[in-house]
Parts: structure tokens; C-alpha cells; sequence
């Protein structure tokens, strides 16, 4: 059986790169990466093992109606990835804080990383 494969998309490292900065604003910017990181692996340990164990993300699915997208939520951090299940391919999206709201980090995602 095919192993299952991730892949971070580009939209995942500029999230990620950017949730750091903003929070490192008001935290020591190695205890910031420390809790990204942890959540980075764990999200890795388990999606690897059961891609298909996290909800589909209601968000993405009331914005463009699309149901093949999942979210892992952690530590006050989520997650958005898809699972490609013909190619046992979990691509990871992108990473927000639990606070953040979905529609306006994706358009302001649009207009900073055009």
C-alpha cells in the first residue's frame, strides 16, 4: 500500500511565516516558532496516519462550496488542508489562529502575497 505523502503549499509557509510575526509582537518570537513547530508535527504525526479524521472545513465549505477541504485545530492554531485520495497526497493550505476569520484572511492573503 502507498505511503501517504505532504506537501505544504506555498499559502502554508506565507500563513504560517505570517501568523509568527504577528504574534511574535507580543511573545518571544522563539517560544512563538516552539509552538508552531509542536503543532506542525502534530498535525504531521496524525493526518499522515488517518488523513481523513478531521472535520471538513465549514468555513470553506459555506464560503465556495467546496467539501474536500479539512481542518486540524491544536493549541489555539488550526490547520486547512485537502486530501487527495487517489494520490494519497494531504496538501497543507494554511494556518491561522483560532481567532482569525477565514474570508478576510483569504482576501487579505490575496492582496499582501499577489
Amino acid at each position: 500500500m502507498k505511503e501517504t505523502k505532504l506537501i505544504s503549499l506555498s499559502t502554508f509557509e506565507n500563513t504560517t511565516f505570517d501568523l509568527i510575526d504577528y504574534f511574535s509582537q507580543w511573545n518571544d518570537a522563539n517560544k512563538v516558532i516552539e509552538r508552531v513547530e509542536k503543532l506542525i508535527e502534530q498535525f504531521e504525526s496524525t493526518v499522515l496516519d488517518n488523513p481523513e479524521m478531521y472535520p471538513i472545513c465549514q468555513d470553506i465549505r459555506e464560503l465556495f462550496g467546496v467539501a474536500n477541504y479539512r481542518i486540524f485545530k491544536s493549541n489555539g492554531l488550526k490547520i486547512v488542508y485537502r486530501y487527495d485520495v487517489s494520490r494519497r497526497v494531504v496538501y497543507a493550505m494554511l494556518m491561522l489562529s483560532d481567532k482569525q476569520d477565514m474570508q478576510k484572511t483569504l482576501i487579505d492573503y490575496c492582496i499582501v502575497h499577489k
